[in-house]
């Protein structure tokens, strides 16, 4: 590659003769210029890259001296190979934040008896925000109130039964045993036994009536005192009192288990039915508090309340309920919305889709000229799937915290957020890129006091940085500062020629 080199004194002929070679140049000069530009355009003609024909034009050195450096501003830094981030800016809207957003329907039909609440209040968690009279929650409320007085006598009465049940059991263990009817009067005395007591000892008193008697008169029939028939009458008699009693036996055993177990499933059932009508309730929003207070006597009328209360803290930003009007599941009364934060919408063109899957996470700023000098932050959450047809962009979502409620829904905001592609790319600060001819140059250091001028081709462009697209590797020392006075002394070489 051939070289010219220019030198610092250049620079002051080129001062005395500027204003009058304006617009001229020496014969060589000339033929060079046009010679590149030729050379460009022949390139073109033939389809041939423009790095090509930049790498055929010839490369300018310009020397420059050490102890000029400072007094030029020049500083160099290496190139660098890095993504690229450019900033990239939308216009974006304020919205609701959707997930702490409620939009309230009562569950039940009834009329408006109360209202806690104006457009625009402020609530929290829990405030009573209103009351509908309702017939469906009255009815609801009664019927679980009188279960629970039956779930409470069968309890009362189970307890019962299932005390008689047992202390049976024990009676029929003396019996089986045959215990004595005075050790079984004190040990089952002031014990629950129901019915049971009279059949079991009438029938057992009459066994062992039976059976002494016919003990008794056994000896005396063996020596001729009683005779034959009075004692198959006795034993006849004693047959008939022990199998009444078995069959006594049999009986009580079984109807005082069928009577325990009947109980304790009516017990069950009932509570079941408690479970349920609480459960009912509950699906309306009554707490366990309120199911507890249910008692009709001290209510009175309303027993058939049925109140609506905030299920988090935020403001009424809508209202549509009024007293002694007709309300229902179909309509909504109120809206609440926590405002403490909000989402920010922005809509994404086709030319910057590639960087959507890099943008989830990451934080992005918004401005807003209500609120000027002011910088607020947000998160995208969502970069959106479906490209709209009649825009041709991609909604994307982000949460920004809005503690102060200075971001209101509805407003316009301008929304910046970096553009980086992931595939690192050679780039120079913008201050390095300088333009001739419409041909865009660096200055590389390459020893000493040696500078090239290098042709290259630049891409993407932001406020500090250039792309690189060909002309320079990553690592060579670029000029990026001082440039003009590099470019100044090789134009005045130039011109002197």
């Amino acid at each position: 590659m051939s070289r010219r080199s220019f030198t610092l004194p250049g620079i002051l002929a080129a001062a005395t003769v500027t204003c009058a070679v304006a617009g001229l140049s020496s014969p060589s000069a000339t033929h060079q210029k046009v010679t590149a530009a030729d050379e460009r355009s022949k390139a073109a003609e033939q389809g041939q890259p423009q790095a090509a024909a930049e790498q055929s034009a010839p490369a300018t050195e310009v020397l420059f001296p050490k102890d000029s450096w400072t007094a030029a501003g020049i500083r160099m830094e290496p190139v660098k190979s890095a993504p690229f981030v450019q900033k990239i800016e939308l216009t974006g809207k304020i919205m609701i934040n959707e997930e702490a957003v409620t939009h309230m329907f009562p569950l039940v039909e009834g009329r408006v008896e109360e209202v806690h609440v104006r457009f625009g209040q402020k609530v929290k968690q829990g405030d009573l925000l209103l009351v509908v009279q309702s017939r469906e929650v009255g009815q609801l409320k009664l019927k679980l109130f009188q279960t629970r007085l039956q779930l409470d006598f069968a309890k009362t009465k189970n307890e019962w039964i299932q005390a008689v049940a047992e202390n049976t059991g024990r009676l029929l263990q003396l019996i089986r045993a045959g215990a004595d009817i005075e050790d079984i009067e004190k040990q089952l005395k002031d014990r629950p036994l129901g019915d049971y007591r009279e059949q079991l000892l009438n029938a057992y008193i009459q066994n062992y009536r039976t059976e002494k008697h016919l003990e008794r008169l056994s000896p005396l029939s063996k020596d001729g005192v009683v005779p034959g028939r009075q004692l198959l009458e006795a034993e006849s008699e004693w047959k008939a009192a022990r199998a009444t009693l078995q069959s006594v036996v049999e009986q009580i055993q079984i109807e005082a288990r069928q009577s325990a177990i009947v109980s304790a499933q009516s017990v069950k059932e009932l509570q079941t039915s408690v479970a349920i009508d609480e459960t009912n309730l509950r699906i309306l929003g009554f707490s366990d508090e309120e199911l507890r207070q249910i008692d009709p006597s001290e209510q009175g009328r309303t027993v058939a309340h049925y109140p609506i209360h905030a299920p988090f803290d935020g403001t009424v930003i809508s209202k549509d309920a009024v007293l002694m009007e007709s309300v229902g599941p179909q309509r909504q009364v109120l809206g609440i919305a926590n405002l403490s934060s909000v989402w920010v919408s922005a809509d994404i063109y086709e030319e910057h889709l590639s960087l959507l899957p890099n943008l989830e996470g990451q934080e992005i700023t918004l401005q807003t000229s209500a609120w000027p000098g002011r910088t607020f932050t947000a998160k995208v959450f969502y970069t959106g799937d479906v490209v709209d047809e009649a825009s041709r962009t991609v909604s994307m979502r982000a949460l920004a915290d809005n503690p102060e409620g200075l971001l209101k829904p509805g407003m316009f905001l301008k929304v910046s957020f970096p553009n980086t592609a992931p595939v690192s790319v050679v780039q120079v600060p913008d201050t390095c890129v300088l333009d001739h001819e419409g041909v865009s140059f660096v200055f590389v250091h390459t020893d000493g006091d040696r500078f090239e001028r290098r042709d290259v081709r630049t891409g993407r462009r932001t406020e500090k940085w250039a792309e690189i697209l060909s002309g320079l590797k990553a690592g060579e020392s670029v000029v990026t500062r001082g440039g003009f006075a590099l470019k100044s002394q090789m134009l005045a070489e130039l011109l002197a020629e």
